[in-house]
């Protein structure tokens, strides 16, 4: 199921805004994030998706600008729905959602094109960043890896 953040269209008007996507399984997460992003001026959450396929599905009719991505969903994994997205619209900006703070799968969602990696449990600080940097097409690392520069990551 789709669903959009409500959205003050007065706000959009005066300014252009990152459009995001939201992939997670959770509805909880995914809701609290929306809201979050709601909150800040250039930042518009245009879908919302729970599955990898849906990603597939949404990013080409939302706009979107930037994919939050969790790693682990049902069906097809972030990184491989990273890699399909990808595939299919090469200029996608991804940052990829993870619980775990492993340098291995965030090489892993990197090697698959993300441009990101950042902790469910960061401050949210860390995700707004993010999704600025993807939008730059620059690279982000949560600080809780513990590493500086995706050249730190595992092969």
């Amino acid at each position: 199921m789709t669903t959009a953040c409500v959205v003050n269209s007065a706000k959009i008007n005066r300014m252009k805004k990152l459009r995001v996507l939201l992939a997670d399984d959770h509805d909880a997460f995914r809701e609290a994030m929306c809201m979050f992003l709601d909150m800040q001026p250039d930042v518009e959450v245009v879908a919302q998706v729970a599955d990898g396929a849906s990603v597939l599905r949404e990013f080409g009719t939302s706009g979107a600008d930037v994919v939050c991505m969790d790693i682990e969903m049902p069906g097809s994994s972030g990184i491989d729905s990273t890699r399909a997205l990808l595939a299919q619209w090469p200029s996608a900006r991804v940052v990829g959602l993870s619980a775990h703070a492993d340098v291995q799968r965030a090489a892993a969602m990197l090697n698959a094109g993300a441009l990101g990696y950042v902790l469910k449990g960061s401050p949210t600080a860390q995700l707004l960043n993010a999704i600025r940097a993807a939008s730059r097409n620059q690279h982000y690392l949560d600080a809780a890896l513990g590493v500086s520069s995706v050249h730190d990551l595992p092969a």
